[in-house]
């Protein structure tokens, strides 16, 4: 007899060890930049699904990545999509669309003439009561401007309150000027942080979820808040 026990691995159950591709498929996990419903900001102001359901400003959702892509679009249809690496810029659009045919042009939304490469920022947006998962996806000015600031605000507080905080959102709009006297424009409101464990942001993330008080500047950055400059990436110092 022997009183050595002998130990094995835990072992994963149905949801963690969930696999559904088949041999020999490379794509990524899902296949998709779209996760789940896709939702879009309407001329009227107000956001809704594809079977334009409207969702209520008040319903508060987590913004758990960005992505950017490049796509070449055929009748109203994408058939070439890139995703951008971290860091990676743009490719030159407009040099792009000249090299393309004038058959593969299509109108506008202005109704001038468009060529068939695109930039969209894709947001993704997780429900952390129901866990249901939208797709906000936009190649506008307003749509632009809302992701970039939706993008800079997480990186100052990711630099104060480390890599895993995550805004909680309710989706908005705001005033924008244009040349024609302005419009609204998607606006993500940022109601508070919260902290997801785990290094890969596209996990989906199990409540509870512990909440981030929001930082004390003037206390974290010992009672000085230094002015900032619109166009450079990083704080002037006061003279």
């Amino acid at each position: 007899m022997t009183n050595e026990v002998t130990k094995t691995a835990p072992r994963e159950d149905g949801f963690e060890g969930f696999e559904d591709r088949v041999e020999g498929d490379d794509r990524p996990e899902g296949g998709s930049v779209i996760q789940g419903t896709v939702v879009k900001f309407t001329n009227e102001a107000t956001w809704v699904t594809r079977d334009e359901e409207e969702l209520p400003p008040d319903r508060e959702l987590i913004a758990t990545d960005i992505i950017r892509v490049v796509q070449k679009w055929i009748n109203q249809l994408p058939v070439e999509t890139t995703v951008l690496e971290a860091g990676q810029k743009f490719p030159d659009l407009e040099a792009l669309n000249e090299a393309a045919p004038k058959t593969e042009w299509a109108e506008g939304p202005d109704g001038k003439p468009r060529g068939p490469w695109q930039a969209q920022y894709i947001v993704h947006l997780l429900d952390p009561k129901t866990m249901d998962r939208f797709s906000y996806a936009t190649g506008t000015t307003g749509g632009g401007i809302a992701v970039r600031d939706l993008r800079d605000k997480v990186q100052w507080m990711r630099r104060l309150r480390g890599q895993n905080i995550y805004p909680v959102v309710t989706l908005s709009d705001k005033f924008m000027k244009t040349r024609f006297g302005g419009r609204q424009r998607p606006h993500f409101v940022i109601v508070r942080w919260i902290a997801l464990g785990g290094d890969n942001v596209t996990a989906l993330p199990a409540p509870p979820l512990r909440e981030v008080e929001s930082p004390k500047l003037a206390e974290d950055l010992n009672d000085e808040i230094p002015d900032f400059d619109a166009e450079a990436p990083t704080p002037k110092k006061k003279k």
